[in-house]
């Protein structure tokens, strides 16, 4: 079994053929770290703490580049996971999110996607708000089987995705999830506790996050360009979980203990994606309010505000696409 362990290069897992994840973790972590350092109470949790630094990552440019400008009037949807709908007891994903970006002048909102219907008919639900929306840039924002959500809205919609100008994945499914291929993995997703409507209506979707599924679509699938895609995982130490997320990393960590609780670090990028970096959250934490107990609440705000600033950066310089 393989420890936890920062001491390992970036990994992913795309499909033969499929293009490379292009690094962006340097540019990133000095964003992110020049917005946390204006945050009150900043020093409690310094940003190497909150931004994993794995062995092969590039040094940042000394001196930091300036911060990019924001892009008021850019329409950033996101786009939740099953966790938007049917996670008793949390915040909804995004929810501090939307109103942060508002105040900075974005046009934000939460795509009204179903978590228990499949993701093609989320992809059409997507298309619909995307044709009727009046916005000339649009950038969507996925969690979990949210991104896999967009992917399909992408290539089933070339219309649609021609209104795309990036996504961005926090935490996403791309390659499924180990646990939704086998009984004993769906029983930890899905314990039977809470809402009995939502809990079926989630195994009927649990299929959409099978891995074998998810690989076998996106080698039969290559994925439009434009729009420019962007990629954000997540993984923490178990201890640091919230709590009905420990299970299911202890499950997973058989194969890798670097998961946020639902996916191994490597599952989660998009092929062809800009690698922003790993945040130290779990599947949760990372968009919602979740931490574990005695845990500071990570800032979810300030890392998509980041996030958005180096895809802002990136389509404004018109530097070359991977």
């Amino acid at each position: 079994m393989l420890d936890y362990s920062l001491d390992v290069p970036a990994q992913t897992l795309i499909p033969p053929g499929a293009p490379p994840v292009q690094e962006g973790r340097a540019r990133f972590r000095e964003i992110f770290c020049a917005l946390l350092a204006r945050e009150p109470g900043a020093a409690a949790r310094p940003c190497d703490a909150l931004l994993h630094r794995l062995s092969d990552e590039p040094p940042s440019s000394r001196p930091p580049r300036p911060l990019p400008s924001h892009a008021p009037g850019l329409a950033v949807i996101f786009v939740p996971g099953m966790l938007g709908e049917c996670a008793s007891g949390l915040a909804p994903p995004f929810e501090a999110a939307v109103p942060h970006l508002r105040r900075l002048g974005y046009d934000a909102r939460v795509a009204p996607v179903n978590a228990s219907a499949p993701s093609h008919a989320n992809a059409e639900r997507l298309a619909r708000e995307i044709a009727e929306s009046h916005a000339e840039r649009i950038v969507l924002v996925g969690h979990a089987r949210g991104a896999v959500d967009i992917l399909e809205l992408l290539a089933a919609n070339p219309a649609a995705a021609s209104r795309v100008q990036a996504v961005l994945s926090v935490a996403g499914a791309i390659n499924g999830s180990p646990l939704a291929d086998a009984p004993a993995g769906a029983s930890l997703l899905l314990p039977g506790k809470g809402d009995p409507t939502c809990t079926e209506g989630e195994r009927a979707a649990l299929p959409d996050l099978q891995r074998a599924h998810r690989l076998r679509w996106l080698m039969e699938h290559p994925l439009p360009r434009p729009p420019r895609y962007f990629s954000l995982g997540a993984f923490s130490p178990r201890s640091d979980m919230a709590k009905p997320l420990r299970a299911r990393a202890a499950a997973l960590a058989r194969i890798d203990p670097r998961n946020d609780g639902l996916t191994p670090f490597f599952d989660q990028m998009i092929p062809g994606a800009e690698l922003l970096g790993y945040a130290n959250a779990d599947h949760w934490s990372v968009v919602s309010d979740s931490q574990a107990p005695g845990q500071p609440p990570f800032p979810r705000e300030v890392l998509i505000e980041a996030a958005l600033l180096r895809i802002v950066e990136a389509l404004s310089s018109g530097e070359a696409r991977p």
